[in-house]
């Protein structure tokens, strides 16, 4: 028993240890910002007590405030003895600075060295979520390829190929299995590519997608099932999912232009008033000034509106409050946060300001270069989905005319004809539902959102109902390479 409560709690300590480590290069940024402005352990972790942005890291400072102030326990005790707790990167941070503080040497120097190793790791950790991104749609890539496959070698054996044989006779056909498998396979990848990247926005409400998508969808399948227009049910069903995404996909876009916009205005912001302060204006003036600026894009609300209450006397914890409710984007929050705490601290001076605006411009060189290095994926997706689509579709259909073609009994003929027009409209659905699907996946994996791949899914659906629209006027045709 005491081995598995040993097994248990080493467990959970990992876990807990992981969390914190994704939260310690911006804890690591505000324990040597406030140092630099004068600052000593005890009220850098005061300040920690009450920063929600960092849940983990603010529990542990609690902790620690909690054994100083109720036990009377020394500072540099309590932040040594996380360190006996379990191998942490948090403990070793700690570890050292407490050592630096008590050896009397270049503690500043310390934190700026231990900042800018944990970047260089933050940095490696994203570079290796492109890695994952890269195998996860490789992965993809190769089973799409394999469905192709299997489409092929299915249509052949289930409708006599090429050479006019005798059809295989199964009990179910298989080509339902076939229909059935992008659109799963679709839905796997979805759930795999869930824990890979983290968003930065919120996801549009699923009920308001539902509310808005549902409705076209039902009537599209109402038509198709009473074929009201049995020669257009494909370009109803793509057109009800197009209808089904534009909603959502034009909210998405304005709230990713704006998390863009921020992202770079933040960055801008800090940096002038670093060089701000350097010419000797005051803190709270370098802030309005950066910020009366009006080329921040989708952000100039916001910015203007820093300035504004800035200039009315407010508080800069309401400040804070009113860019909270503007965006949930954390690196934006944590940047002006930790500006604020430093300017209503005392602090301000040129070296923690420049200081913070060197973090905030690597920051955003890190989320840049990783978007950079996605975005490739969006055009092998769009690739692969409308060769696949096209080439699927294609050979279907010329196999089945070719089957077709051969027969001479005029009555057969126009048999195989419908079974091959009702094959075709059957296998069409499943690609544009695997069309809508795949698109949801390109959008998780470049951007962290699922909510971003509806745009994806409307360029996706566009091209295979193009791919559709070809095959079914005949331009292409593998039988008219057998005569």
């Amino acid at each position: 028993m005491s081995f598995l409560k040993s097994f248990e709690q080493k467990d959970k300590q990992k876990k807990l240890n992981k969390k914190i480590d994704s939260e310690l290069p911006f804890f690591i940024t505000i324990v040597t910002l406030l140092s630099t402005s004068g600052f000593g352990p005890y009220s850098i972790f005061i300040k920690i007590k009450d920063m929600e942005l960092l849940p983990h890291v603010r529990k542990e400072a609690m902790k620690i405030l909690k054994k100083i102030d109720i036990l009377g326990m020394d500072p540099l005790t309590v932040m040594t003895e996380v360190k006996d707790r379990g191998p942490s990167n948090f403990g070793e941070f700690l570890s050292g600075y407490v050592s630096a503080i008590q050896s009397g040497g270049d503690v500043v120097n310390y934190l700026k060295t231990k900042m800018t190793s944990a970047f260089d790791l933050y940095e490696n950790a994203q570079k290796g979520l492109v890695d994952q991104v890269k195998a996860l749609v490789d992965t993809y890539l190769t089973m799409q390829i394999v469905i192709l496959a299997v489409y092929i070698i299915v249509t052949a054996t289930t409708t006599g190929g090429i050479t006019g044989a005798p059809p295989l006779e199964t009990d179910i056909d298989p080509i339902y299995f076939v229909i059935l498998m992008p659109p799963i396979i679709s839905g796997l990848f979805l759930f795999l590519a869930k824990s890979i990247n983290k968003s930065k926005i919120d996801e549009i409400d699923l009920k308001k997608i539902i509310m808005f998508g549902i409705p076209g969808i039902i009537a599209a399948t109402a038509i198709i099932f009473l074929k009201i227009i049995p020669d257009y049910n494909l370009y109803i069903l793509g057109g009800a999912l197009i209808v089904s995404a534009v909603w959502p996909a034009i909210k998405f876009q304005s709230r990713y232009q704006f998390s863009l916009d921020a992202e770079s205005a933040a960055a801008i912001i800090l940096r002038d008033v670093a060089e701000a302060r350097k010419a000797g204006l005051g803190p709270e003036k370098c802030v309005i000034r950066a910020t009366k600026r009006k080329d921040y894009g989708l952000f100039n609300k916001v910015a203007n509106g820093i300035s504004n209450k800035l200039e009315w006397g407010m508080t800069l914890e309401n400040i804070f409050q009113f860019i909270k409710k503007e965006t949930t984007d954390f690196q934006i929050l944590i940047n002006f946060r930790v500006l604020f705490e430093i300017i209503s601290s005392g602090g301000g001076n040129v070296n923690t300001l420049d200081t913070l605006a060197s973090i905030s411009e690597k920051i955003r060189n890190i989320e840049k270069s990783k978007r950079d290095m996605l975005k490739p994926y969006v055009l092998v997706g769009f690739m692969l989905v409308g060769i696949t689509s096209f080439t699927t579709l294609l050979v279907i259909d010329s196999l089945t005319g070719i089957g077709t073609g051969l027969e001479a009994d005029e009555v057969k003929k126009n048999t195989l004809q419908m079974e091959s027009n009702a094959r075709f409209e059957l296998l069409g659905i499943a690609i544009l539902v695997q069309a809508w699907l795949s698109g949801l996946f390109l959008g998780k994996i470049t951007t962290g959102s699922y909510s971003a791949g509806f745009r994806h899914s409307i360029i996706l659906i566009i091209i295979s109902m193009i791919s559709i629209a070809v095959i079914q006027s005949k331009i292409f045709s593998v039988g008219t390479i057998f005569g």
